[in-house]
């Protein structure tokens, strides 16, 4: 009898400390960000190493992604140049010189930047007469059609090839010795080519070579690029990583303290995550800045800075800073994923015991 009252006694106090447990109270975002920002200024020397760590990283990795922007902007207006000098080569092999000459040029379509430096250049050869149609630059006389080749030494046809049908015949009327030079080589004439009339079209297999080799090198400066990036990007996190276990060891009483105070291990888990955060931020940041600037530098010295800040693509620039910061900042709360929940799971009797 006294076994089952001090049962029903016993079931009693457990019903009514239940019912006296309230609600635990959760503390906001806002504090949890004051106690990191306020660790982060305590321990000011660890985190600064911690932040030049990520500073390095990020640094690198936009440095490599400036450069490759950099490259692409220098290729094209080199691989731009070249192409010019070859139209040119075929052009002085076929008639020599075009001082004092009468030529023309047919627009069809879409024109190219090469193109344009070519017409560019052919104006500067300075001929007698530059006759166009389809296409309104300075220095070229505006005609029709019909009146393009008349007296004219040679004519350019430029655009893209899927254009509107051509007639040779059309393009050479009133020429003595009918040539005529293609920027396609695929490009579709209306009637045969016949009468005299020669077409020579300026690229063909060769420039379909020279694109598969520069594909061929893209693709492998991508892989090399991209697997020194992973390797640095990695010594970064494991940086953070140990950055931040040290900064749990440092704080076992601090950690055990705030447990015995109620905070939860989910708490303990924001704040380090939080911290890491802010560091991989601020050490994102400014290694991006780093990083782009350096290599700006770098090329400008060895190109010119006019030619390397008029040809780069900072559209292109702006986002590899963005995804950048965005990568600091992710692989930064990613690194310290294993000290949170280290620091979540330490019971306080030991914390506190510690003399760390």
């Amino acid at each position: 009898m006294k076994i089952a009252e001090h049962l029903e006694f016993s079931t009693f106090n457990f019903q009514s400390s239940m019912e006296t447990i309230g609600t635990q109270v959760r503390l906001p975002f806002k504090r949890a960000l004051a106690i990191a920002v306020s660790g982060i200024r305590i321990r000011l020397g660890r985190s600064l190493v911690t932040v030049s760590g990520v500073v390095l990283g990020i640094a690198f990795l936009m440095s490599n992604l400036t450069g490759q922007i950099v490259k692409t902007a220098l290729s094209e207006e080199r691989e731009q140049s070249q192409r010019v000098d070859m139209m040119m080569s075929l052009v002085n092999a076929e008639v020599g010189s075009l001082e004092d000459r009468t030529v023309a040029v047919a627009a069809f379509g879409r024109v190219t930047a090469t193109d344009l430096a070519f017409v560019g250049r052919v104006n500067s050869s300075g001929p007698a007469l530059f006759r166009a149609h389809g296409l309104d630059r300075s220095g070229l006389t505006a005609v029709s059609l019909q009146e393009l080749g008349k007296d004219a030494d040679l004519v350019f046809v430029m655009g893209d090839a899927a254009s509107a049908s051509i007639s040779l015949q059309e393009l050479t009327a009133g020429m003595a010795s009918p040539l005529v030079l293609d920027t396609q080589a695929d490009r579709e004439y209306t009637g045969e080519v016949g009468d005299g009339i020669r077409r020579e079209p300026f690229f063909g297999k060769q420039a379909e070579d020279m694109k598969e080799e520069a594909e061929v090198a893209a693709r492998t400066e991508r892989f090399r690029v991209t697997w020194i990036l992973v390797i640095s990007l990695l010594v970064t996190v494991v940086t953070v990583a140990n950055a931040l276990l040290m900064s749990v060891t440092e704080r076992f009483r601090e950690i055990g303290t705030m447990k015995c105070l109620g905070a939860l291990s989910k708490f303990i888990r924001r704040l380090f995550l939080i911290e890491s955060a802010l560091i991989g931020m601020a050490g994102s940041v400014c290694g991006a800045l780093v990083g782009a600037a350096l290599t700006m530098v770098i090329y400008g010295a060895m190109y010119g800075f006019g030619k390397v800040l008029l040809s780069i693509h900072y559209g292109q620039l702006l986002l590899a800073a963005v995804v950048a910061v965005v990568c600091g900042s992710i692989l930064s709360m990613a690194a310290a994923v294993y000290p949170a929940r280290v620091a979540s799971r330490m019971v306080p009797a030991d914390a506190l015991r510690s003399t760390v």
